[in-house]
């Protein structure tokens, strides 16, 4: 028994693996657009969140100044009130300490 091998055998089978080959780096470049997308969309996600938390920190912010100038109103109107501006004091110290 004879094993030979032709030339259009060698030929079949390098173009069998170019075609291959040519199929892979095909479906890599079509995948690849929806790859960097998806990664965009993560990437965009951590940032919506880590904007989130800052929004959330300055909203709380906001409402113990708010808090603060409303108390100070007060007692300014009234000349009563120092209870009031104790504890917003303590509100606003105990959140710039956790902050």
């Amino acid at each position: 028994m004879e094993f030979t091998i032709t030339s259009g055998q060698i030929l079949g089978w390098c173009g069998f693996f170019t075609s291959v080959f040519a199929v892979f780096r095909i479906w890599k470049e079509i995948k690849k657009p929806t790859e960097d997308k998806n990664k965009m969309l993560l990437e965009h996600e951590a940032k919506l969140k880590k904007l989130e938390e800052k929004l959330k920190g300055i909203e709380l912010t906001d409402k113990l100044m708010l808090q603060g100038f409303l108390v100070v109103i007060n007692h300014d109107i009234t000349g009563n009130g120092i209870n009031q501006l104790k504890e917003v004091r303590d509100d606003i110290q105990e959140y710039l300490i956790n902050k």
